[in-house]
């Protein structure tokens, strides 16, 4: 009987631990966070205009972010749930490294989201490719 208090306490605990990001995840992370910043803002021209020029054209982000984003209000808290990397990405037919960077996000009018940013490295630094919200 004392063995199940035990085995709750490992359970409770290790269920809060934070995600463990390497330098090159911190640095995805970061910029995911700045963009998301000026989502938040609602300025979705300038967010929309941040996107790689590669994809800029491929939707009408303002539009999307008008229809997606908007009606879930302001962000409650946004946390870090996992970056992954790929050499390729839908709407990107080049061979190059991307970072995946989900986020679990509580909204105003929405209390568990997932947004998704896709980041490209171009050169030196990353850029947004992508936003996707479910």
């Amino acid at each position: 009987m004392r063995v199940v208090p035990i085995l709750l306490i490992l359970s409770f605990c290790s269920s809060g631990l934070a995600l463990s990001l390497s330098p090159e995840d911190e640095a995805a992370r970061d910029v995911a966070l700045q963009w998301l910043g000026v989502v938040d803002s609602g300025n979705y021209k300038d967010a929309a205009l941040l996107i790689s020029e590669q994809v800029r054209g491929s939707r009408d982000w303002t539009k999307y972010f008008a229809a997606h984003r908007a009606p879930l209000g302001r962000v409650n808290g946004r946390k870090i749930a996992e970056v992954k990397y790929a050499s390729t990405v839908l709407g990107d037919p080049e061979f190059r490294r991307h970072a995946i960077v989900r986020f679990r996000t509580s909204f105003e009018h929405k209390a568990a989201a997932t947004e998704e940013i896709v980041l490209t490295k171009m050169g030196c630094c990353w850029e947004v490719m992508g936003y996707r919200i479910d």
